[in-house]
């Protein structure tokens, strides 16, 4: 690749190679990385887990973890100045004030014994000594520049009494407290609601905007990077393969990797068909290449990609490490190699007779409050508050909303994790609420659940087989007539069959979780739910951390599953693309209740509650043309032990009325499947 050289650079990365050095050889993390970062400008980094986006950004740090880590070649310029020529002492003074960094997971970035002004403050003693209530008046000042109410309560707050969104508004506030001229963003909106992402991007924006700082961001959201990039990278397998302006990537994204992230995306056109995926893993960074690194899973791949490694062709907005875009390579290129692998189709609609699986009335799920020696109960958390729904056989109802709205409380509720205090939950003829005890478990069979963080699912300790063979033993589903060793052989054959369900070969079922990637786990635990034969199952976020190619997986995997065992879903989640493409209704949730209800065409095209339409608006687009216009809610989610009087939207409703303050709303119909609560009808 041609190394950088413009002079109005904040930021240069020349020929970086961080490798580690392990039990299994050395792991190339990071092979000839080269880019450029003005001040001012938004670099994105995208691609998929593993592909070395994170430790990009940790070298330039200089947080490699040592003593297996280390920079082994190349330059990191800032402004000129090496900073692998630099001490520890040096970077530890241009941490935080030159060059900051807002980490992946707030919960774990933030100290949880420490108030969040203190941890600011703490920032503020090291880069400009600046003590007491000084410290506390700019802490505050910078509380309220990211956004948090009321800054000065907050101050003395700890990181487990705030919100995700607020979590990682305070990551921000201590990254620009040393008024950096270069904030790296690892992941900054993932696993955060539509609407507080909205917030986050149009807050680090406007404090760009306002500071002229450079923003380098890493995310494999498109989504996100084509509202706020103006370059973009895309890396697989420790090099950088695409480099281009934003509008000519998302107009005509030239290496086949790229092309095939676009191809996974879930779309509304794509409904009924199943989403193109990038098969295979990415290769093992230990291994030396013989030729190009995404050879085994190119749809456009010959002789040529497997033997030579292809070198960086550079055009006007930027360039690609792909033979295909150099003309001499590119006529090397038989004409058979031009075949594409196509995706079976999907049926749309499932063939089966209209059954009302699961019904849903007046439910309320209430946590009690209890104060003193003698556990007092002084109020509750109304995390459910009396919503109602039905799920046909066969059909998937999606169920969206912010965070603290109750949406995994519900699906905890239908499977009797959490006893509700009244309503019913009809699963056929049997009211599941009545149940306890032997005839609660037998029926468990039935319903099921994938959690949203597979890891912490899985049993650490225990091998696929065992994981898989554990909900088979507590239901008692084997063939208890035949002898031990006939037994077994039909579980082991019973288990290669789950697993090939789910795109895995028999071989995995001898090892443990940790020898899986994140889309790998979320498969086997698919596995585990789909040993108990049931016919609903409640999938609570199970995209939302997921690369999009891996997403891409697990909805086909999901839909071809539907498709050929007529499995109903109940599917949590705030990513309104793959409940567009997946499901065919749709419940919007606000502070434990449902304010919109409809068949998904009706609701996402036309939406009739002021919150739903906030929620739609708050939606990144894809293609960069697209412009929303984001409905601003005022404040946060109100807090479900004391909700508003009245519509518990209200508060932030631009559209309210005096009657909303009074009364909740009646529900009001626009056709036989779409409803609202809401005064304005």
């Amino acid at each position: 690749m041609n190394r950088p050289t413009n002079k109005n650079a904040l930021l240069q990365v020349q020929d970086l190679r961080t490798w580690f050095y392990t039990e299994e050889g050395v792991v190339r993390a990071i092979d000839g990385v080269s880019f450029t970062v003005r001040r001012g400008e938004t670099f994105a980094v995208v691609g998929e887990s593993g592909c070395g986006k994170s430790m990009t950004a940790l070298s330039i740090m200089k947080l490699v973890p040592e003593p297996a880590g280390r920079i082994i070649s190349g330059k990191i310029l800032l402004e000129g100045q090496d900073l692998c020529q630099l001490p520890e002492v040096e970077m530890r003074r241009l941490r935080g004030q030159r060059i900051s960094m807002i980490f992946q997971e707030p919960m774990t970035s933030l100290n949880p014994v420490m108030t969040v002004g203190a941890q600011i403050a703490e920032t503020l003693q090291h880069h400009f000594s600046m003590k007491g209530a000084a410290a506390k008046a700019r802490a505050c000042e910078l509380l309220d520049t990211v956004g948090i109410p009321d800054p000065i309560t907050r101050y003395s707050e700890y990181p487990h009494q705030m919100s995700g969104g607020m979590k990682q508004r305070i990551m921000i506030a201590m990254a620009l407290s040393g008024e950096p001229d270069l904030l790296i963003a690892d992941e900054p909106t993932t696993a955060l609601d539509v609407t507080i992402q909205a917030q986050i991007l149009e807050l680090l924006k406007k404090l760009q905007k306002e500071r002229g700082m450079a923003l380098l961001l890493i995310t494999h959201d498109l989504a996100v990077v084509s509202e706020i990039a103006d370059k973009i990278a895309v890396m697989y397998a420790g090099q950088i393969v695409e480099m281009s302006d934003r509008d000519v990537f998302f107009e005509h994204p030239k290496h086949p990797y790229s092309q095939k992230l676009f191809d996974s995306l879930p779309v509304k056109n794509k409904k009924g068909k199943p989403l193109e995926i990038i098969r295979g893993n990415v290769p093992p960074l230990s291994k030396a290449f013989a030729g190009c690194r995404f050879v085994n899973r190119c749809d456009q791949a010959w002789d040529r990609c497997e033997q030579v490694i292809p070198q960086w062709t550079s055009f006007l907005t930027g360039g690609v490490r792909c033979h295909l875009a150099s003309p001499k390579d590119a006529e090397t290129r038989p004409e058979e190699a031009t075949e594409v692998v196509k995706q079976e189709a999907l049926d749309p609609q499932i063939s089966l007779k209209k059954e009302t699986l699961l019904k849903i009335s007046e439910l309320k799920v209430h946590f009690p409050i209890q104060k003193g020696l003698f556990k007092k109960t002084v109020g509750y958390v109304k995390a459910v508050d009396g919503i109602s729904l039905a799920i046909d056989a066969g059909k998937t109802v999606a169920l969206v909303g912010e965070s603290g709205c109750g949406k995994t409380t519900t699906g905890k509720a239908i499977l009797q994790l959490i006893r509700s205090i009244s309503g019913s939950i009809f699963f056929g003829d049997v009211d599941l609420t009545q149940l306890t005890g032997e005839d609660l478990r037998k029926k468990r069979k039935d319903f099921q659940i994938i959690f949203q963080d597979p890891y912490s699912s899985l049993n650490p300790r225990m091998m696929v087989r065992d994981i898989i063979k554990e909900g088979m033993a507590a239901q008692k589903i084997s063939n208890e007539s035949m002898d031990s060793s006939t037994s077994r052989c039909d579980e082991e054959s019973t288990i290669d069959r789950l697993l090939d369900d789910v795109g895995l070969p028999a071989q995995v079922k001898n090892r443990y979780p940790h020898e899986f990637s994140g889309g790998q786990r979320q498969r086997i635990c698919i596995a585990r739910v789909l040993a108990v034969n049931p016919k609903l199952i409640v999938c609570d976020e199970p995209t939302s951390a997921l690369d999009v190619s891996v997403q891409a997986q697990i909805l086909n995997l999901l839909k071809r599953l539907q498709e050929k065992l007529g499995l109903a879903y109940l599917f949590i989640t705030h990513n309104i693309s793959v409940v567009e493409y997946f499901a065919q209704e749709i419940a919007v949730m606000y502070l434990g209740r449902i304010v919109e209800y409809g068949l998904v065409e009706e609701v996402l095209e036309n939406p009739k509650h002021p919150y739903t339409r906030a929620l739609l608006s708050a939606v990144p687009q894809v293609d960069p043309k697209e412009k929303r216009s984001i409905i601003r809610l005022a404040g946060d989610l109100p807090s479900p032990i004391n909700p508003p009087q009245g519509c518990h939207f209200h508060p932030r409703c631009n559209e309210a009325l005096p009657v909303c303050r009074e009364s909740y709303p009646p529900q009001s119909s626009f056709s036989s499947s779409h409803s609202t609560c809401c005064h304005l009808y």
